[in-house]
């Protein structure tokens, strides 16, 4: 019987001390003031945003072929070269091309002796046919062989023009100032008419490809200004949309968008980026972006309540507004929040406002 007597006579005095330890805690942390910026929550109207993710392209990005067949004999330019409109890229063996080049102009040189004899012999048969020494038929026949080396001479003239292209496709050379950024053959590589020989881009003007659905395509209008996140770097840049398709893919019911991207020096072709077009007005709840963090997994913001006293909300956020972030729960218009903060404040802890 003692002994439960002293049993609950201990119980109740644990409870007793951590009860006062809590208070005495509480007690501690409101004795404790800690200074910082605060912003008042705010709900106002703002654009709905369709987000969609696109790709990035060089103004001018091109995969350079040949016409001419022959092993590649030299690589003037490597990935990564800056080079000029016309330089010289890759050169390819031209002898084959350059015979080419010779068996045409070897039948023009035929053509024309034989529009030379046909031309002589017309001339002598109209001279004939106006002293009546020859028949109708014999002109009629020496003025269609003279038209027939005529159409002769043109047929090896276009031959001639034709491989005087193809040889000149000899030597691949730039068709912009860019930079070189793929190359697909080596030196002893055999070039076959239209096979990729050497890709290149322009450095400067950067396009972001996207495309949306064909509902919203009636909220996309050219030359609307948009916002762009880079997914490789997180930073913001803004794009003027400049072209929208008239109609919508019959497979993927989408319609295809380019826009222009400023800043266009830090922006590197094949990577992606969200853009947010914007379209009819919503209401959102929007607090400072440095009022949010995140510890354990958790989103937190510290609000300050109507004591002065800091608490601790978890909260749920939606998309960033420029320097703001959306608050979809956690947190009402008009409380005021603490700013600039990357981890947790006590509970009760006084908080003086500095601005």
């Amino acid at each position: 019987m003692n002994s439960r007597i002293l049993v609950l006579i201990s119980s109740l005095l644990a409870v007793t001390l951590a009860s006062c330890s809590h208070d005495a805690k509480l007690a501690q942390a409101e004795s404790v003031s800690l200074k910082a910026r605060t912003a008042v929550t705010a709900t106002r109207e703002v654009p709905r945003l369709i987000s969609v993710r696109g790709t990035i392209h060089a103004e001018d990005d091109a995969v350079l072929s040949s016409r001419a067949t022959g092993p590649v004999v030299r690589e003037r330019a490597k990935a990564g070269d800056r080079v000029r409109k016309g330089d010289a890229l890759l050169e390819i063996d031209e002898r084959m091309n350059g015979g080419m080049l010779a068996q045409a102009k070897g039948a023009l040189a035929q053509a024309q002796a034989a529009q030379s004899l046909a031309a002589t012999n017309l001339r002598r048969f109209e001279a004939l046919y106006e002293a009546q020494a020859c028949s109708q038929l014999e002109l009629d026949m020496a003025r269609m062989q003279f038209e027939t080396a005529e159409g002769a001479v043109k047929q090896a003239q276009g031959a001639v023009d034709a491989a005087g292209a193809v040889a000149h496709e000899s030597t691949i050379r730039a068709p912009f100032d860019g930079i070189v950024v793929e190359k697909f053959v080596n030196v002893g590589d055999l070039v076959a008419p239209g096979r990729p020989l050497i890709r290149i881009q322009t450095e400067n003007g950067r396009k972001l490809h996207f495309s949306v659905r064909a509902a919203d395509g009636a909220r996309v209008n050219a030359g609307a200004v948009i916002e762009c996140t880079l997914d490789n770097s997180g930073e913001r840049v803004n794009a003027t949309i400049a072209e929208v398709s008239p109609a919508a893919d019959p497979i993927t019911h989408t319609i295809a968008v380019t826009a222009v991207l400023d800043d266009t020096d830090s922006l590197a072709a094949g990577h992606t980026a969200v853009a947010e077009i914007p379209c009819e007005l919503t209401t959102a709840t929007l607090v400072p972006s440095s009022a949010v963090f995140v510890t354990g997994g958790l989103t937190l913001a510290t609000i300050v309540d109507e004591n002065g006293l800091a608490r601790t909300r978890a909260v749920t956020i939606g998309r960033m507004r420029g320097d703001e972030i959306e608050i979809l729960s956690g947190l009402k218009s008009g409380e005021v929040v603490v700013m600039e903060r990357t981890g947790l404040i006590a509970e009760g802890t006084r908080i003086e406002r500095i601005n």
